[in-house]
């Protein structure tokens, strides 16, 4: 996207990061919004600076996005900033609401105002507790879906109207609304993984079991560890970022804008907590389930792949190994 004018919020963060090199290695004018509350979020913003002087940095709350929007008047805003824990949306509803509902919706409505579009990153968690309500089956080290969804899992028309879901999947779902009302493009993500990803006890989970492992520190599994998940790789997720930042500003293709796109690594890229555990040869310990914790979800990626081209590429094995490499380099470590 040479010469595109781009807003990132969140883009100190570990999808926000990866993306601005991409777009700035390409020749775009990129603009970071981030308030950099996100532990990491800083380191990544100096390498960034280092890396590419001629980036421009707003150090501003969500609540400050629309202003910068409506002063750059960027070609296109992809919207990452967000509150992106679900225990920190149960202890604090509110503030997650504000963040998630409320912020993204004032993001949409001034890029909609000026007819910029917006990419969001939303999550599989506005499911709710449906995904809980289909057949599973149980095996020694994961569930899998049972039925028509075994192997092929969740598109982007499995029902959202659950009687069940948390804060955190309320107020991203609501985004999601939001951006799609004003014209912008959303992306269920399901567990992304890779550099420049800070992983915490309830967020980036792959990363923080990395991050645990080479640092000698305990695990804690929230119930069994046979929950699964499909994860995608940094590389793969800013491949179809670019696609359709590319694919909107094209008018000889069929218009995205309104669509929703479930992306994951798909069936063939999941991984269950105990078979991560017996990879990165980590005891764990156990504890109660978490509210509304999805035994199993993996993606149908079919849409995006029919519309877009899109699929993915990294392996989960091959991109953890990479994750362990770089961690490792981050922490000044090597695996023992």
């Amino acid at each position: 996207m040479k010469d595109k004018t781009i807003l990132i919020t969140g883009g100190a963060g570990f999808l926000g990061s990866n993306l601005a090199r991409r777009l700035l290695a390409q020749g775009a004018n990129v603009t970071l919004c981030d308030n950099l509350s996100r532990k990491g979020s800083e380191r990544n913003l100096e390498k960034i600076k280092k890396e590419f002087p001629q980036i421009k940095i707003s150090t501003v709350e969500i609540a400050d996005a629309p202003n910068i929007i409506a002063r750059a008047r960027p070609d296109l805003v992809y919207h990452f900033a967000a509150q992106v824990a679900v225990t920190s949306s149960v202890i604090s509803p509110i503030n997650d609401f504000k963040i998630n509902a409320e912020g993204t919706f004032r993001v949409a409505e001034t890029a909609g105002s000026f007819g910029i579009p917006v990419i969001y990153s939303s999550t599989n968690k506005v499911y709710g507790d449906n995904v809980n309500n289909v057949p599973i089956r149980e095996m020694d080290t994961r569930y899998d879906f049972d039925g028509e969804l075994k192997e092929r899992g969740i598109d982007e028309n499995f029902s959202i109207d659950a009687g069940h879901h948390t804060p955190y999947g309320c107020s991203k779902l609501a985004g999601e609304l939001y951006v799609r009302e004003y014209g912008g493009v959303v992306n269920r993500f399901s567990c992304m993984y890779g550099r420049y990803q800070n992983g915490i006890i309830d967020q980036g989970w792959l990363s923080y079991f990395v991050i645990q492992k080479l640092l000698k520190k305990p695990i804690t599994i929230f119930g069994d560890g046979k929950q699964v998940r499909d994860a995608v790789h940094a590389d793969d997720v800013i491949d179809l970022l670019e696609i359709q930042g590319k694919r909107l500003f094209d008018p000889q293709l069929p218009s995205i804008q309104g669509e929703v796109f479930t992306i994951g690594g798909g069936y063939k890229n999941s991984i269950s907590l105990l078979e991560l555990c017996s990879r990165l040869e980590i005891q764990p310990r156990f504890e109660d389930w978490r509210p509304a914790d999805q035994k199993v979800f993996y993606c149908d990626i079919g849409k995006a792949q029919r519309v877009l081209g899109w699929s993915p590429k990294v392996s989960v094995e091959k991109g953890l190994t990479d994750l362990v490499l770089w961690t490792g380099r981050e922490l000044n470590l090597e695996e023992k």
